[in-house]
């Protein structure tokens, strides 16, 4: 049987910072995909240093090989969504609340990465003007869904009362005797 090469760039599907997942540990996804189509692949650099995956193997085995490698990037790409927005400095300590409470429960309950970026210091320090803080939200697609909807409600809720704020109230009392 004859053996023909197909070579992938993989660089416009996507970003070379997710290269060592799309190898996988110890070349775990590289090895899969060879063993289950019966073709060799490798990445190799262009002249440019872009990445190109090679897939050396018959006809039919490189479309399915080809196949895989797709599933595999769009795996990749779904489970690095990367959402980023701007708030006002004033808003940043009500989001991460006291210790961090509110920031880490929004993290645990929609299991997303959230960082902070508050270097963008004004050039000129002789003005007074606070830039907006950048905010990151990193996980797979539904996860950065359910992390923005927790901020912006968290956000929406400044200078709103809740029961838990005053212990004193009848309603702290009663939603406290309802937990045991």
């Amino acid at each position: 049987m004859n053996s023909e090469i197909v070579n992938f760039p993989i660089y416009a599907h996507l970003d070379s910072s997710f290269l060592g997942q799309f190898i996988g540990h110890e070349g775990i996804n590289i090895y899969r995909i060879e063993k289950t189509n019966r073709v060799a692949l490798d990445i190799w650099k262009d002249d440019n240093e872009n990445s190109i995956v090679r897939i050396t193997g018959p006809y039919w085995n490189l479309k399915s090989a080809l196949s895989d490698v797709m599933t595999l990037i769009s795996e990749i790409r779904n489970n690095n969504q990367r959402y980023y927005f701007e708030i006002p400095p004033k808003d940043v300590g009500f989001l991460i609340g006291k210790n961090g409470a509110k920031i880490n429960e929004i993290k645990l309950s929609s299991n997303v990465d959230v960082h902070f970026d508050r270097s963008n210091k004004p050039e000129i320090e002789e003005q007074e003007v606070e830039r907006e803080t950048a905010v990151a939200v990193k996980g797979n697609y539904q996860q950065v869904l359910t992390g923005l909807r927790l901020i912006c409600d968290r956000l929406n809720s400044k200078g709103e009362k809740t029961l838990y704020d005053d212990p004193r109230t009848r309603q702290f009392a009663e939603s406290l005797l309802e937990s045991f």
